[in-house]
């Protein structure tokens, strides 16, 4: 089977193909321009499945893309939280109140693990996601991402720029650009050493798994070395994994 899993973020739109259990496909664009069109040229991309499910943060595009998709390709479309839920025990005291992203991952790293693990997603915020040794959610923490914090210092101050992303030189910036990448890189690193130590200590972990996914998990990792593994596909394995237990139930 064919299946079409897409991961819809604030900041990009993520659609991978599974043939089985392997990606043989996957496509990104900007959700910021996501319109009809849009669905029409995701179509065209992946003519050939058999299914998609859709996993949104952004309510809009998750409801566009679950009502126009079977129009434009054919095939049907099924929208997480809607159609289907993430087969996890949720530990939040409110559980409506975890986004499905989260879930997602934290579905996924158990299933491939099979451990205590911390998720870090680098994504327009940065996620801490935690899984128990029994594969239950238990919580997490959330926090400014890169994106956030180099827009907020662009916005909120009269002098300093909007500069682009890039490794500082060093922790000590000679010029207002370095000094804020350092900033970004090597603070958003402090935060994650400090969190992933905090989180272990508080849950009685041993040596939980540190696995990070996101669109800054690999510029990220020479600024917190202890990120085991990056699986930038993370979140859509667990879409299919969802998938496949929504299939098996019915």
């Amino acid at each position: 089977m064919r299946l079409l899993t897409v991961d819809v973020g604030n900041t990009s739109l993520y659609a991978a193909l599974f043939e089985g259990a392997r990606v043989i496909r996957r496509f990104r664009l900007p959700t910021a321009r996501f319109s009809g069109a849009a669905v029409e040229r995701l179509a065209r991309r992946f003519p050939s499945a058999d299914a998609a499910i859709i996993g949104s943060v952004v309510p809009s595009v998750g409801r566009l893309l679950r009502r126009n998709l079977p129009k434009a390709a054919g095939y049907p479309a099924f929208l997480l939280g809607r159609d289907l839920e993430v087969p996890i025990r949720n530990r939040y005291r409110d559980p409506r109140q975890v986004g499905q992203d989260r879930l997602l991952n934290a579905l996924a790293a158990y299933s491939r693990y099979r451990r205590e693990c911390i998720v870090i997603d680098f994504g327009t915020a940065v996620t801490f996601d935690v899984v128990s040794r029994k594969g239950e959610y238990l919580g997490g923490v959330i926090a400014p991402g890169i994106e956030i914090t180099l827009e907020a210092l662009f916005r909120r101050t009269a002098l300093l720029p909007r500069i682009r992303l890039a490794h500082p030189r060093s922790v000590v910036g000679r010029d207002t650009a370095e000094s804020i990448r350092a900033g970004c890189a090597y603070g958003i690193g402090g935060l994650c050493e400090r969190l992933v130590r905090e989180i272990t200590r508080q849950c009685r972990f041993h040596r939980p798994l540190i696995l990070a996914t996101g669109g800054y998990a690999r510029f990220m990792r020479r600024y917190y070395p202890g990120i085991r593994h990056i699986d930038p596909d993370l979140t859509v394995r667990g879409l299919f994994l969802a998938y496949r237990a929504f299939r098996s139930a019915r």
